[in-house]
């Protein structure tokens, strides 16, 4: 079968190719900064009296990250290889403008939003709770995914 034969020619994605940023080490170490940064910003919404809304928004903000993650993961398992030998630019293929937008829409336009409203403001610390969240669930997603390729 010449189909099976080009999957077995194929190489096969290791941790070891893998950048520093998405190292299971690493991963598990952004997650941790992201769980005390929203611990903080749950205290300033304490001040605020919007303690409900950025445990929620950080639930919500997980969720969303999660699938990012996994939409990020997938991108980096079918294109990473291909990336390093430079025969494909991630970012061109129709699977990576798709997460583009998403991660952009998602987690950009949310960021952009708590650079526009001043400190004071009583939404900024839910916003930055979505924030929060979103990177939290994007971590362990690319983490999960990690964990699951060879040495």
């Amino acid at each position: 079968n010449q189909a099976g034969d080009v999957d077995q020619k194929k190489p096969k994605l290791t941790r070891r190719m893998l950048p520093f940023l998405m190292k299971p080490f690493t991963l598990l170490a952004l997650t941790v900064v992201c769980v005390l940064g929203e611990v903080m910003w749950i205290y300033l919404s304490i001040q605020n009296n919007n303690q409900w809304e950025g445990v929620t928004l950080f639930v919500v903000g997980s969720l969303i990250g999660f699938i990012g993650g996994g939409r990020t993961a997938k991108l980096w398992d079918k294109y990473y290889i291909e990336a390093l030998l430079r025969r494909v630019k991630i970012m061109k293929t129709p699977m990576g403008k798709r997460n583009t937008a998403f991660i952009f829409l998602a987690l950009g336009v949310p960021m952009a939003m708590s650079f526009a409203i001043r400190i004071q403001h009583p939404f900024l610390p839910v916003l930055q709770s979505y924030i929060f969240g979103f990177i939290c669930g994007m971590n362990i997603a690319i983490y999960l995914w990690v964990k699951g390729l060879p040495e």
